[in-house]
């Protein structure tokens, strides 16, 4: 759990560690479809979309300060004195500020029941406990972070995912325990978790000192103001959609419908956020702008290569993983899964951006930036839930994840005046893809299950194509090979020199 990184490295095992809880935690959001009524799992839902926003909020300030600020040591005695004073800083800081808002949502939720309609008490007061925690833990995954310690991120997040699914599926079989079980197994998981993690940070963490003033932490105030603002995106669709549409038909089980599609939808957004996570320490460390931008291109291209390929299948033909994986009382998911897929693509690559310029120090452009996509999204829900309902909140999301892709981007290309992509290589990118999109259109024309292996055959064709045309390239090809032991004998090349940060 020491062990320091390169950025190949930090990406193989994040990407490990995301397939894990990505399977579970989508796995549990399934079975809990399964086990329960899409009104009772509509609770569950608004549930996990609240501490969702929590995290999002606490995560958003003083840990990518401290990840910055501590993946600066190494430049010298001053550095290091300064990541040790902003870890004390951020510790206390971030815990404070968790317990203000579980101390905030506890008294607004056991008074009035507007935030979460029908949680009884135990599950109020077991949330609110749990934002405490994740305040705590938040800024131990960015001390950790910071430092490349990324096997130790990855097995914080893979612990925490086993334990809720554990505890929350054996409540709700063995007990009958809905809402209440699931509050109680994400108590007990961010507890675990927070103290794995402070284990974790053996030999980085400081002892008794100074503590880093305000000024030290002028980066976290627009940080914070631009996660937060982040995090909103990617649940107010969920916490809204039964607000806003209950005149208009919208009910708690419609809200389940919409959470379990998002919950398959939204999945290749992790995949992308454990890259960028990757490379955010080699992006803030990184000598000049040029460095930087080429270590944000060893996430970034991997969005198009591999995670847009996988999300044309929910595009092109939903209903076949849909109707694999949910019961037949979600038969609507499929047209809201689809809308929720271009949103996520969106939201892919406004989150990569949006790390790269807080790595750099442009938090305060971002600040700026991503309110205003909120708003965007906000009026599209007025306007859209109404007419439209969950349909209406997906496209609202859509709208909001869109628009700060584009914010962004336009920021990011004024900073780092990154060179234009080749038209030969979108070129061979479309002739991959096209083989793909075509078997994904005879795919959803034919019944199940041949239509899942159509979509399976045509995600093979993409990746033999891509290596063909050279989309793939060989030092790619090498890493692959060299972790991969039954591939490793096949090639002695050396992948490290090809990939920014080492391979780690």
């Amino acid at each position: 759990m020491s062990t320091e990184r390169g950025a190949a490295g930090g990406s193989v095992v994040l990407l490990a560690g995301i397939v894990v809880t990505a399977v579970l935690n989508y796995g549990l959001g399934v079975a809990l479809a399964w086990l329960l009524p899409p009104a009772e799992f509509g609770g569950v839902g608004m549930l996990l979309n609240l501490l969702l926003l929590a995290t999002s909020v606490l995560a958003a300030g003083f840990p990518w300060a401290l990840a910055r600020a501590v993946a600066r040591r190494d430049h010298g005695p001053a550095e290091r004195a300064a990541a040790d004073e902003a870890f004390r800083a951020a510790l206390a800081g971030n815990v404070a500020l968790g317990g203000v808002l579980a101390l905030a949502f506890a008294a607004v939720q056991l008074t009035t029941g507007a935030i979460l309609p029908g949680v009884g008490a135990l599950a109020t007061v077991l949330a609110a406990a749990t934002i405490v925690l994740l305040a705590l833990g938040s800024v131990l995954l960015g001390a950790l972070q910071g430092n490349r310690r990324f096997d130790a991120v990855g097995a914080t997040r893979v612990l925490e995912i086993v334990i809720k699914v554990v505890l929350a599926l054996g409540l709700v079989v063995l007990l009958g325990i809905g809402v209440s079980g699931v509050a109680v197994a994400l108590f007990v998981a961010a507890a675990a978790s927070a103290a794995f993690a402070w284990w974790s940070l053996r030999g980085r963490r400081p002892g008794r000192g100074r503590v880093a003033g305000l000024k030290a932490f002028a980066s976290a105030v627009p940080m914070a103001v631009g996660t937060t603002g982040f995090g909103l995106m990617g649940t107010l669709d969920v916490l809204l959609l039964g607000a806003m549409g209950a005149d208009y038909g919208v009910t708690v089980a419609t809200v389940g419908i919409y959470q379990a599609a998002a919950i398959l939808a939204r999945a290749p957004f992790f995949v992308g956020s454990a890259l960028s996570d990757a490379v955010f320490p080699f992006v803030a460390g990184a000598r000049d702008r040029a460095a930087a931008h080429a270590s944000l291109m060893t996430a970034l291209r991997w969005v198009p290569l591999a995670l847009v390929p996988l999300q044309l299948v929910l595009l092109v033909t939903p209903a076949s993983v849909l109707d694999l994986v949910l019961p037949a009382g979600y038969g609507g998911a499929a047209a809201v899964a689809r809308v929720i897929t271009l949103g996520t693509l969106g939201l892919l690559v406004a989150d990569m951006l949006l790390k790269a310029l807080f790595a750099r120090g442009f938090a305060g452009a971002v600040a700026v930036r991503v309110p205003i996509a909120v708003a965007v999204q906000l009026a599209a829900l007025v306007v859209l839930v109404p007419r439209l309902g969950a349909v209406g909140a997906a496209w609202a999301f859509a709208a909001g994840t869109w628009t700060t892709a584009l914010l962004l981007g336009v920021e990011y290309r004024r900073r780092f005046r990154p060179a234009a992509v080749r038209p030969t290589t979108v070129g061979r990118w479309l002739v991959a893809v096209a083989p793909l999109v075509a078997v994904l259109a005879v795919a959803e024309a034919v019944p199940a299950p041949f239509d899942l292996v159509a979509a399976v055959g045509g995600l093979v064709a993409y990746a033999v194509v891509a290596v063909l045309t050279g989309l793939v390239a060989p030092a790619d090809l090498a890493v692959v090979r060299a972790r991969v032991p039954g591939l490793r004998r096949a090639s002695a090349a050396d992948p490290a020199p090809a990939i920014a940060g080492g391979a780690g």
